[in-house]
């Protein structure tokens, strides 16, 4: 069996010339377009990686400007209040004048920390523990003294302490 020759008849070779001359041509309008469409993809990476790293930057330098205000606002930290509350008062049964006596009394010998660092503060623990443990207060001709049990410090001094009758 044997195959025509194609190659001798015109119209042949001119749809063979037009097919390898179409293909040609597709190839290189297919590499013309995937060139640009890659071309816009990778402009738009790039302009997009920039907004990242400007967007990164300035997380970064506002969450610096904001550790530095933080550290700067824990420096500047004061005691704008003392509070005392009594674990016992229930076990004495004193009167609500007396143990606002008895805690005023309290605070008055605390007010010393008042406006003043917490840092300071905090170092001076023990000393204001020995002030109020050590004094001897007197609620309606009775001698009480108390026992500090707990003692929370920030912004608000917060002092728990128990009640003894005084020997």
């Amino acid at each position: 069996m044997r195959i025509p020759p194609y190659y001798k008849q015109a119209g042949w070779q001119r749809f063979f010339a037009g097919v390898i001359i179409g293909m040609i041509i597709g190839w290189f309008f297919f590499i013309y377009e995937f060139g640009e469409v890659q071309e816009k993809l990778v402009t738009k990476i790039k302009m997009q990686e920039a907004t990242i790293k400007n967007q990164k930057d300035t997380i970064e330098i506002l969450r610096s400007d904001k550790d530095e205000l933080n550290k700067e606002n824990q420096k500047k930290l004061t005691v704008q209040e003392v509070k005392v509350y009594f674990k016992n008062d229930k076990a004495f049964r004193l009167s609500e004048l007396s143990t606002h006596d008895l805690r005023s009394q309290i605070e008055k010998e605390l007010s010393a920390v008042l406006n003043r660092n917490i840092e300071s503060v905090a170092e001076s623990k023990d000393l204001l523990y020995q002030s109020i443990e050590n004094k001897v207060f007197e609620v309606n001709d009775k001698r009480y003294h108390v026992v500090v049990r707990d003692f929370v410090l920030y912004t608000k001094l917060q002092v728990f302490v128990e009640i003894r009758l005084a020997d």
